[in-house]
């Protein structure tokens, strides 16, 4: 649920007569609808402030709107999806109501419910000051029609996140996330073809740098054009520096012939020393550095085919997690490069279903054994 800033201590006495207050103006409601009244008002009536007493007010009338949304979901979300409507409707809506309400509507109700709670998520004006405080529930609902794999969310996740300097912090897994990551997380979890979205915007250059970024997360061999592209246009460090770890992690053996045949004189002098400092390990990429480095992970390094493509059939279900088999078991397979990639390029996404560090971690390590069975052979 919401949470508009980062709570601090308040005195005991104080968060109890809180509660007190909340609980004594639902109970004097002479209905459910009532009360879900009641606290929407409260929730249009929030404002950005300072005062911290104030603060945590609104986080308490923000938590007790879910407790009582709960109490009863099946009368609350019809209610809950008409005032939706109404809200996306009205003229000057209430982008608090939108977010919050819309939210707990996409969560906990079927598929009427959630175009509802998407088309309200569609009103948000992502530059409110009181949307900005509650960022961390704005990703996490995109992340949600993400994972959904719901078109609608691409464009949202353009507008909200990826020119976006904001972090956020996911308390439950001690994660912080910039905005590579957040979009890196959103991109990943909706699938594979938002990568034909973001290659789109390599030609901006007020976020080619972050869709360069967001690539090496999640990007294949495919974004290599457009890459090459948006270095020729701005042959500076920046963005080298970027398109060289798309190349390198991602893009295989010919993102590394890309950069042994780059004219270094194209480059500004940065990048030049950039180049010559990396240009031997550039030279001795291969299959088996790759699997060198992987060779470390623990786990089952010889499989079957067939045991392999269940345990990656169930990676794929369980989001990405395997405490038992080897990355190396992978690269040991007799099985072709591009059926293993199709998995993996499956898990990649699914893991990213998961916010946690655990899961940026996987995420590196399937990328590794991506690049790796594209030098397979060479």
């Amino acid at each position: 649920m919401a949470s508009f800033v980062v709570r601090s201590p308040l005195s005991a006495w104080f968060q109890f007569a809180v509660l007190l207050a909340l609980v004594a103006s639902y109970a004097r409601a002479d209905s459910l609808e009532q009360q879900i009244d009641r606290h929407l008002d409260q929730v249009r009536a929030i404002r950005m402030v300072t005062d911290e007493r104030l603060l945590n007010q609104y986080n308490s009338e923000m938590d007790a709107g879910w407790r009582l949304f709960s109490t009863d979901k099946v009368r609350s979300l019809p209610i809950l999806r008409a005032r939706l409507k109404s809200e996306t409707a009205a003229t000057q809506p209430s982008d608090l109501v939108l977010l919050d309400t819309g939210y707990y509507v996409y969560l906990n109700d079927q598929a009427e419910g959630k175009a509802v709670a998407r088309d309200a998520l569609e009103r948000v004006d992502f530059r409110d000051p009181v949307v900005v405080a509650n960022n961390k529930e704005l990703f996490e609902f995109m992340h949600e029609l993400a994972k959904n794999h719901d078109p609608a969310v691409l464009p949202l996740i353009e507008r909200a996140f990826l020119g976006s300097n904001d972090s956020i912090f996911i308390p439950t897994h001690a994660l912080k996330l910039d905005g590579t990551l957040m979009c890196a997380f959103l991109y990943g979890a909706y699938g594979p073809e938002s990568e034909q979205t973001l290659r789109r915007k390599l030609s901006d250059k007020a976020v080619a740098k972050r869709v360069m970024e967001i690539l090496v997360w999640i990007g294949t061999p495919a974004s290599l054009p457009d890459v090459s592209r948006t270095l020729a246009d701005s042959p500076n460090y920046d963005v080298f520096a970027r398109a060289t770890s798309y190349m390198m992690q991602v893009a295989g053996p010919a993102g590394r012939s890309y950069l042994l045949s780059l004219d270094p004189k194209t480059l500004d002098s940065r990048s030049q020393q950039y180049l010559a400092k990396v240009r031997n390990d550039i030279e001795h990429t291969s299959f088996a550095t790759f699997k060198a480095a992987l060779s470390g992970i623990s786990g089952e390094q010889h499989l079957s085919d067939e045991e392999l493509l269940k345990r990656l059939d169930t990676m794929i279900k369980n989001y990405g997690a395997d405490d038992k088999t080897s990355p190396v078991a992978v690269l040991n397979s007799g099985l072709p490069a591009q059926v293993l990639i199709g998995k993996l390029t499956a898990v990649r996404s699914r893991t990213l279903f998961r916010l946690s560090d655990e899961a940026l971690s996987d995420v590196e390590a399937t990328n590794m054994l991506l690049v790796a069975l594209r030098y397979r052979g060479t």
